[in-house]
């Protein structure tokens, strides 16, 4: 089943930011699905915000892609779709009065295109985040693969993928108690195979950081797990069938009934063998 991140989004964003930020999710536009996925009101607009959410405006529509979707063409024409909904519906007078957000961790090469949706004056504003104008809306790109990753960027970074992932886990494992418990959680749910991997590599134990070994290898699934810790222990927590399944889905069901043929025929311990009765 596909893991749908946007609530994940938004939860973080209140856990974080909620002091700073009105945050309302699955901001209807009219019939389904013309459904934004945030709208992000600063409380005041004199407070700074970190960077990369200091380039949020006053009202920021926010299109958040999933790690598993590319952020493209199609989802800048939606956004500036909503942008022009959302400004009719609360009578504003200016597109620049309202921000525009396409942020994701895969964007498309040709996500702006002359002629269509095109960012006009699109330019670098720090890492991973572009600046341009959409049809007079001002309008960001933020690329959670190549915004830094700091303290600031837990909300982030919490829903994107990519190399920032390892300084995410990291970071959370250090100052683990410092955080909520709940952020924890998500980081096992969004982030297990990297939660994992720190793990293994620092030598602890999941429930030396308040979490449940088996919940983070279900997690993980008998694929990854068969590469993070073997097939004995990928059998002993998932069971025999799932561990073969496992295997057949990364070396192919041919060869591993060849194997099991070879073994039948090759008993591996020739003590295994039965003495033959005279």
């Amino acid at each position: 089943m596909a893991l749908y991140w946007h609530p994940f989004l938004a939860q973080m964003l209140r856990l974080s930011y909620a002091d700073r930020l009105i945050i309302q999710e699955q901001l209807s536009l009219g019939d389904l699905p013309l459904e934004a996925d945030l709208l992000l009101i600063r409380r005041d607009p004199a407070l700074a915000l970190p960077f990369p959410l200091g380039f949020l405006g006053q009202r920021t529509l926010v299109e958040f892609k999933s790690p598993d979707d590319t952020a493209d063409q199609a989802a800048l024409e939606q956004l500036e779709i909503y942008g022009m909904l959302y400004l009719r519906r609360e009578r504003l007078q200016q597109r620049t009065d309202l921000t525009l957000w396409l942020m994701a961790s895969r964007f498309a090469s040709n996500v702006s295109q002359p002629g269509r949706a095109e960012l006009v004056g699109l330019r670098q504003v720090g890492p991973g985040v572009r600046h341009g104008t959409l049809d007079g809306f001002p309008t960001v790109l933020v690329s959670l693969r190549d915004v830094p990753f700091s303290p600031d960027t837990i909300a982030l970074h919490m829903v994107g993928r990519g190399p920032q992932e390892r300084s995410l886990t990291e970071y959370l494992l250090d100052h683990y108690g410092e955080y909520p418990e709940q952020i924890i959680e998500l980081l096992q749910r969004l982030h297990a195979e990297s939660l994992w991997e720190v793990l293994h590599m620092r030598n602890l134990t999941p429930e030396q950081i308040g979490t449940n070994y088996d919940a983070l290898l279900r997690i993980i699934g008998a694929d990854k797990a068969l590469e993070l810790i073997g097939p004995e222990r990928v059998a002993e927590h998932f069971g025999t069938e799932e561990l073969l399944r496992a295997l057949a889905r990364r070396h192919g069901m041919e060869e591993l009934q060849q194997t099991f043929d070879r073994l039948k025929q090759t008993p591996s311990d020739p003590g295994d063998l039965t003495p033959c009765q005279n």
